[in-house]
């Protein structure tokens, strides 16, 4: 019995999709992104409003707590200077993944079609194995029993040799 492996491949090649396993670690390193960063998070929700609200400079009273309050608005700068350039490197990574993707999305959409259409390829055959099935059966049905005729081999004389055929007497 000849076995056969069917080895079915993506048609487009408008982007290289992705393995599997590539995917799988491109989506679980998204658990380390910027935005999932609930620590830095938390340390801009807790800046102290005077950090940011322009307001509040003139509650100021001595140059101390203003060199105090610049630091603090330094620190401030540098941490959401640090993460919104992490959020924008998660943001181009996120472009990146959104078109592996798409790719592989694409990929196993033209493999399920060409399965799908080997399928009803291996369909059609089927069917028409059934159908030469059916007529073999109608045919051996209809054959004659030959247990049933009468036994023709035991009252014949043997056939002459060659020899004896061609003996001119």
């Amino acid at each position: 019995m000849k076995e056969l492996h069917v080895t079915l491949s993506p048609r487009t090649p408008a982007g290289d999709p992705p393995e599997p396993e590539e995917l799988i670690k491109a989506l679980l390193d998204l658990e380390n992104s910027a935005s999932s960063d609930a620590l830095v998070r938390e340390k801009i929700a807790s800046l102290p409003p005077e950090v940011s609200e322009i307001g509040l400079l003139s509650k100021l009273e001595d140059k101390a707590s203003a060199e105090k309050l610049s630091v603090q608005v330094n620190e401030a700068v540098q941490l959401l200077t640090d993460y919104n350039s992490r959020l924008a490197s998660e943001m181009e990574y996120r472009k990146k993944l959104t078109t592996m993707l798409k790719d592989f999305l694409q990929a196993q959409k033209d493999l399920l079609a060409q399965a799908e259409h080997r399928l009803e390829e291996y369909t059609e055959k089927l069917e028409k194995v059934y159908v030469v099935r059916q007529e073999v059966k109608s045919h051996i049905q209809n054959l004659p029993d030959l247990t049933q005729l009468p036994d023709v081999t035991g009252g014949l004389a043997p056939l002459p040799s060659a020899g004896d055929l061609f003996n001119m007497h």
